[in-house]
């Protein structure tokens, strides 16, 4: 998808359910961080402003991971990174602004 970029991180070992978003010290984005104890996958999706899908990432079933989204291609604006994993969800509002990623 145009102006986000995927990578993954590394795999870590199953633990209990948690999902962590956070944002990255030295870049324009998002990580996130699920820790899972049960099968089940992961989906990630980050919105627009006027709730346009721009990234839908189905992870892996019955692992955590760490990802990292960079979105300093994106426009100035407001965003959303919805994280859904064994029935538990996070969401977090982002601004992008100027070379830089905050939570709202």
């Amino acid at each position: 998808m145009p102006g986000v970029q995927a990578k993954t991180i590394n795999s870590i070992p199953p633990a209990k359910n948690v999902i962590n978003i956070s944002s990255l010290p030295s870049n324009v984005g998002v990580g996130v961080n699920i820790e899972k104890n049960t099968a089940g996958k992961a989906v990630i999706m980050i919105f627009d402003e006027y709730g346009n899908v721009l990234l839908k990432q189905v992870l892996p079933t019955g692992k955590g991971v760490e990802k990292d989204y960079i979105l300093n291609k994106l426009d100035n604006g407001e965003y959303t990174i919805h994280v859904t994993s064994n029935k538990k969800e996070m969401e977090k509002d982002i601004r992008v602004f100027d070379g830089q990623c905050t939570f709202r």
